[in-house]
């Protein structure tokens, strides 16, 4: 087995933060060559590099990671969705302890663990996608307008990405995700939902990834938050019919039919668009026809 995968519960986990740095390694070799032909190299092993970074930081999110969107290779797609779950995400961060004198004081005196430095958004927007044009072929219309790469200025762009992955790498501390978090067993499936609040949010939206219920938080202040299933109350289509069912709000899906318990009808949702019309638009039609006339 490789050195850069193990086995956790029976399922394969990428030790991403070594896998960065053996990008980074082969990245400064090939640097190293002086060679323009190896630059494209080069690109190649920091987009792995950055990829892998990324992907490092989304494990230490990993229960509030949706499952669907572990599809997505892309960092910057990656990133999106972790500042969707917490905007400090991609910031960087310190960390220190102390002994507090008073119970609810900060300490006097604070001991630091270190500093971790994060590959944050704006370096990707700014170098990974650029990178990636070095990696094919010019274009017939960049080559037929004359246009000639510029490998100085490549040069120069690895160069400040390897500073960059290099500060991610060497930090003493990494991948710290303090919160606070609000939890509950789901109220349909039993599967727990847990969900990081924010002290300046009143309300936020949680889901429940095995059965898709979702759920309103409400924070209800000393330290307390009321969760709102969300659900909707549905009459029987059937006019002679007065029975209503709960529906969950992912289940409120065009074409999804139930069989109506009271009157054995069958009733589907639909989307549908009806126009009928009044009786003073009618009258304009025909005085607008007629002028035309």
């Amino acid at each position: 087995m490789s050195p850069l995968v193990r086995r956790k519960k029976s399922k394969m986990v990428a030790d991403y933060r070594n896998i960065a740095k053996e990008h980074l390694r082969f990245a400064e070799n090939q640097l190293g060559e002086k060679s323009n032909q190896c630059l494209k190299y080069v690109a190649l092993e920091l987009r792995m590099a950055m990829e892998a970074l990324t992907y490092d930081r989304a494990l230490a999110y990993k229960d509030e990671f949706p499952p669907n969107e572990y599809e997505t290779w892309q960092p910057r797609k990656v990133m999106l969705v972790l500042l969707e779950i917490d905007p400090m995400a991609d910031k960087n961060s310190s960390l220190a302890y102390g002994v507090e004198e008073e119970c609810g004081v900060p300490a006097s005196k604070m001991i630091s663990l270190g500093s971790e430095k994060v590959l944050n958004m704006r370096v990707l927007k700014k170098h990974y996608d650029a990178l990636g044009s070095y990696l094919h072929m010019q274009s017939m219309k960049h080559v037929r307008a004359g246009v000639i790469l510029d490998f100085d200025k490549f040069r120069a762009r690895c160069e400040e990405i390897i500073t960059y992955v290099k500060e991610a790498l060497s930090s003493p501390i990494f991948n710290i995700t303090l919160g606070n978090f609000a939890r509950l067993n789901c109220t349909e499936c039993g599967n727990p939902v847990r969900k990081r609040i924010h002290s300046c949010q009143r309300e936020v939206l949680a889901k429940c990834y095995a059965c898709n219920a979702t759920y309103t938080i409400s924070d209800e202040g000393n330290g307390k938050v009321n969760w709102k299933l969300h659900q909707h109350k549905i009459e029987c289509a059937n006019p002679n019919c007065n029975k209503t069912i709960i529906v969950l709000d992912h289940e409120l899906e065009v074409g999804r039919q139930w069989k109506c318990p009271s009157c054995n009808g069958k009733n589907t949702f639909v989307l549908a668009i009806n126009h009928e019309e009044t009786p003073n638009n009618a009258n304009a039609a025909d005085a607008k026809k007629h002028a035309a006339d």
